[in-house]
């Protein structure tokens, strides 16, 4: 009987294996998610970005410069000075509190990654050290967070887009009245 108990025991510690391979689904699951997720935030800020560039560039066009700007008497002076204004608020006052809010997400977001790339290797290793159902789904939760920011930005620079367009619009016009003729 003890000889059948000594034989029995390794098979028994083995076949269990706790840990690791039953939480080896959840990781890679996660690890898909997690990756769209990254490339999702980062399509998002490549977006912001390049509309950011182009507000800047066609704005470039049309500036006046301090000598021409303090020629500008009257009805000429005010509606520069309006449409100026408003491009700033429009573009730069505008987009830099979602550029932060995006900023600060991203410098969580890779510190986060950290953590998954230790579930990974752990998995990769056979040994996970800590809760790791808990950091399965604290990880989870911020894909799930990131797909919601993400959604809610998409519709934030809509806004933005249309409202710099329309300032970028009247820039154009005031420009077009002020500018000195060539």
């Amino acid at each position: 009987m003890k000889n059948l108990l000594l034989l029995v025991l390794p098979l028994l510690v083995f076949s269990c294996k706790p840990g690791v391979e039953s939480h080896r689904k959840a990781i890679e699951e996660l690890g898909t998610s997690w990756d769209g997720a990254t490339q999702s935030v980062i399509g998002f800020s490549e977006g912001l970005t390049a509309d950011m560039t182009k507000y800047t560039e066609a704005a470039s066009t049309m500036m006046l410069d301090s000598v021409a700007t303090s020629k500008l008497k009257g009805d000429a002076a005010t509606q520069w000075a309006a449409a100026t204004t408003a491009f700033k608020a429009a573009t730069t006052d505008a987009y830099t509190p979602a550029q932060a809010e995006l900023n600060d997400f991203v410098s969580m977001w890779t510190e986060k990654s950290t953590a998954l790339t230790t579930l990974k290797d752990g998995l990769a290793a056979g040994k996970i050290e800590g809760d790791v159902v808990a950091q399965i789904a604290e990880l989870s939760a911020l894909v799930t967070q990131a797909n919601e920011k993400v959604a809610a930005w998409v519709g934030k620079k809509t806004e933005l887009s249309s409202a710099a367009d329309a300032a970028l619009e009247g820039l154009k016009k005031a420009y077009e009245m002020v500018a000195p003729k060539k």
